[in-house]
């Protein structure tokens, strides 16, 4: 078991901080947060409470900062695969950012992506899978 931990620990240490890119949805209001799949393929969907839902291929890391109102939970899907979901009461976004792919050159053309993506209310997906920060308030 300790090694296990020995090389997980390594691979935390290895991944260097990301670029971000903020997302203007601080303020909102938060119906939950969920993480869904496995080590190879797992999604991040944020609900807010207007019924919009922006889903999100997890590339890298998902930090989720909380408040004391928040709750966690995990729940087994299937075989090999978790559900994570946050969420609580009168629950709001404080910060929302993504990471700014490494391998990609063309700055502006993503960021336009990710701007027309949140104005259709996250309808289409986001075609990138990255690393998100979440910040939630009550």
């Amino acid at each position: 078991m300790t090694g296990y931990i020995r090389t997980i620990r390594q691979a935390i240490r290895e991944n260097p901080e990301p670029t971000w890119m903020d997302l203007p949805l601080a303020g909102e209001r938060l119906s939950e947060i969920v993480l869904f799949g496995h080590g190879k393929d797992a999604d991040v969907m944020v609900e807010l409470l207007d019924g919009r839902r922006f889903v999100l291929g997890l590339g890298g890391m998902l930090r989720v900062r909380g408040c004391p109102a928040m709750r966690s939970e995990v729940i087994r899907w299937d075989d090999r695969s978790l559900i994570i979901r946050y969420r609580g009461d009168s629950l709001k976004i404080a910060t929302f950012r993504i990471e700014i792919p490494s391998w990609n050159h063309d700055l502006e053309t993503f960021q336009a992506m990710v701007r027309e993506w949140l104005a259709t209310g996250g309808t289409e997906d986001l075609t990138w899978c990255v690393s998100m920060e979440i910040g939630v308030t009550a």
